[in-house]
């Protein structure tokens, strides 16, 4: 049996971020609404409050979980948790939503890590309330402070922070709740500026150095330059290896890739580069807080004229003669993966895409969305990032052909194409050549292709045989390119060949260029749906507005984005 009650803060006590010596009690009769009042002056747990002010069922959404040194966190919320130095806080910031995509809460979590642990609140998929009914916890609350903040959007609105006590004496977390004006009515008595300030965030410029992020190794870097520049070979086989993980995962139905890809090397240059990592951003973004489910982001990179194999171990004589489109793409990995995102332009395209959504579901979303990536984004680069967006992006590369004596000799074992963590065969005309293939069957790279309109099961189940011949789950993935009504009546045979073989394949859709990319993405996932294969995921190509106008036309990417989760929603 769960015990649930709330104490009021005693009288004359001050509250969180120093706003005076209100009581709760007297800081809630200042808001007008008697919803508002109610809601902030409730015993019991909050989100049942809201599901009934929305009529109907919330779902929890994390944005991001880290876990800190108490010494970190400022004294109103150590205090009231009575930690010490030593001590480690779990810091949670999460939202809830409904089926409409609507935003009615979010909130700022710091639970003590061992108790946290002890009472299930550090699931990230429970709601803290739920967690604790589902275990039988006797808990109450202690509430410190209620009052009016900022929305994420720059709106006043209403806020409650308390304690959950395990017991009668066991602190397990701080919780702070702001509440969505456009769902909890925010009128209040007049305020001023230190009734906006909470004073309960952490300060990260006390954490500990930051973990190593990017690059080629896992090893520690043995010089101050940066790894691309000081190794021939880009990434490092952990790497593919990590990838090729994920790409099993979407294969399962249990995560979702987006591939950023492009068809001209204009838009790949370093002008445009920006603009595609907050692409890449934002797409993983929306499709994460829509879907529930982790995103694999892979962007596209071109290199021109180098070789298509890089050794492991190669000198100083052996980088000097590194082609120059090498040295260039390896300076373009080191911004894409390495460098700080891109939050704020991120944050601008999603805005400008929601303009062409009036008053309906897909502009809430952009907007919600590009409101709280900087939330996810303000922690330590340290922390674990579950905003799977905002974490280091894989990269992927086109396949050169490739069948010299010397390619050959060195690849009498299976090794990695070290340039790539995603090797890329073929384009929407199926061309590819036997050397194409014949190379991507020797390295144990996760491999996609690209499959045609004239692609046949038979060309599925040699492509499995061939490539896959291990049946070796996230190796493969497949990329059919749509257009017109024969690919509506040819994609489910297409996966049949692939399960008759038993190949676990990632079936990722491909529809930026069909007559209507609309139509393509229902179809594709209709098709996965009556098949029962997974949608695994997007591909989709950016290219500049036109010759004059170099900036990328994010648009149509966006909107492709919004029509996969609308198809999966209803599927």
């Amino acid at each position: 049996m769960t015990i649930t009650r709330s104490d009021p803060e005693p009288p004359g006590d001050s509250s969180v971020g120093g706003s005076g010596p209100r009581t709760a009690t007297q800081q809630i009769a200042r808001f007008g609404h008697p919803i508002t009042r109610r809601l902030l002056a409730s015993d019991g747990f909050t989100q049942p409050r809201l599901e009934a002010i929305l009529g109907t069922d919330l779902q929890v959404r994390v944005l991001r979980q880290d876990e800190l040194a108490a010494e970190q966190l400022p004294a109103t919320v150590s205090d009231a948790l009575r930690l010490a130095g030593p001590d480690r806080v779990i810091v949670r910031r999460s939202c809830l939503i409904n089926a409409d995509m609507v935003t009615a809460s979010m909130n700022y979590v710091v639970a003590v890590s061992g108790p946290a642990a002890a009472a299930g609140t550090d699931d990230l998929h429970v709601p803290i309330g739920r967690g604790l009914i589902s275990r039988g916890v006797s808990q109450r609350r202690h509430v410190l402070r209620a009052g009016v903040t900022r929305w994420p959007d720059g709106r006043l609105c209403a806020a409650k922070a308390y304690v959950i006590m395990l017991g009668d004496h066991q602190p397990l977390c701080y919780i702070r709740e702001i509440f969505n004006p456009s769902v909890v009515p925010p009128e209040h008595a007049p305020i001023s500026n230190e009734d906006l300030s909470w004073a309960d965030e952490p300060d990260y410029t006390r954490s500990q150095t930051p973990a190593r992020r990017g690059g080629c190794d896992t090893e520690p870097a043995r010089t101050s330059k940066p790894c691309s520049r000081a190794l021939p070979a880009l990434v490092h086989p952990r790497e593919s290896d990590s990838l090729t993980t994920d790409l099993a995962a979407a294969a399962r139905g249990q995560a979702f890739v987006v591939h950023l890809g492009a068809r001209t090397s204009t838009a790949l240059d370093v002008a445009t580069l920006p603009a595609r990592r907050a692409l890449a951003i934002g797409a993983a973004a929306v499709l994460k807080h829509g879907l529930d489910t982790p995103i694999v982001t892979i962007g596209q990179l071109r290199y021109d004229g180098e070789s298509c194999w890089t050794p492991a171990n190669s000198g100083a004589a052996a980088r000097d003669r590194l082609p120059e489109g090498y040295r260039r793409a390896a300076a373009l990995l080191e911004s894409w993966r390495v460098s700080n995102p891109p939050i704020a332009l991120c944050t601008d395209m999603l805005r400008s895409a929601a303009d062409h959504y009036p008053a309906s579901v897909a502009r809430d979303l952009l907007v919600e969305v590009a409101a709280m990536l900087p939330i996810a984004a303000s922690a330590p680069a340290a922390s674990r990032e579950l905003y799977s967006s905002i974490a280091p992006l894989h990269i992927s590369r086109a396949a050169k052909p490739c069948d010299s004596n010397a390619t050959r000799r060195r690849l009498k074992r299976p090794e990695w194409d070290r340039s790539t963590q995603l090797l890329w065969i073929g384009n929407r005309n199926h061309e590819f050549t036997h050397q194409h293939l014949s190379f991507a069957a020797r390295v144990r790279n996760p491999l996609a292709v690209t499959l045609g309109p004239t692609a046949t099961p038979d060309d599925v189940e040699f492509l499995c045989r061939y490539l896959n011949p291990e049946r070796r789950p996230g190796r493969l993935t497949l990329v059919p390119a749509l257009s017109g009504t024969r690919t509506a009546d040819a994609l489910p045979a297409l996966f049949e060949a692939a399960a008759r073989f038993a190949t676990p394949v990632g079936w990722v859709c491909d529809p930026m260029h069909a007559d209507d990319p609309a139509t393509a993405i229902h179809t594709f996932v209709s098709a996965c749906r009556t098949t029962g294969t997974a949608p695994g995921g997007l591909h989709l190509d950016c290219e500049p507005r036109s010759r004059l106008d170099t900036r990328l036309d994010t648009g149509r990417a966006l909107h492709c984005v919004i029509t996969t989760l609308s198809a999966m929603w209803a599927s």
